[in-house]
């Protein structure tokens, strides 16, 4: 991928967002150490009072819980923000007090995110739906 493929927004064609990490120390015309990492879709973001939240990110965090099996980020229209985040989880067979571990989720989210990443509502969820290709179906965004 070139650099060319960015417009301003640092969006590709595609609506992929990406950005750029350069190696440190590098300088700008040194191109070779220089990685782009797949940030979400652009589709995807959510707006939680004009601050932007890509999903994968919260989802990230998330899914390092052991007790998670996977989980899924979306936005819910709010009159007051725009949007609130909300989190779907799935939880793994060894969990068996949902909300012993809703706060456990939440705490390692408000210690990882900033505040306006934290999801306002964590729902507990028996699976999440596939797409035929296996992937996570996108959410049905509530508006």
């Amino acid at each position: 991928m070139s650099v060319r493929c960015l417009d301003a927004f640092r969006l590709c064609r595609y609506g992929d967002l990406v950005e750029l990490r350069r190696s440190v120390g590098a300088s700008r015309s040194d191109q070779k150490e220089d990685r782009f990492y797949f940030m979400g879709r652009a589709g995807g973001i959510i707006n939680v009072g004009g601050l932007k939240i890509n999903p994968e990110e919260v989802e990230a965090v998330i899914n390092r819980h052991p007790g998670v099996r996977a989980s899924r980020v979306s936005g819910r229209k709010s009159p007051i923000t725009g949007a609130i985040v909300i989190a779907d989880v799935v939880l793994t067979d060894a969990v068996n007090d949902n909300a012993t571990f809703r706060q456990a989720i939440l705490a390692a989210c408000r210690e990882k995110l900033p505040a306006f990443k934290v999801p306002a509502v964590l729902r507990v969820v028996p699976a999440l739906e596939l797409t035929a290709g296996g992937k996570l179906s996108p959410p049905c965004v509530v508006f």
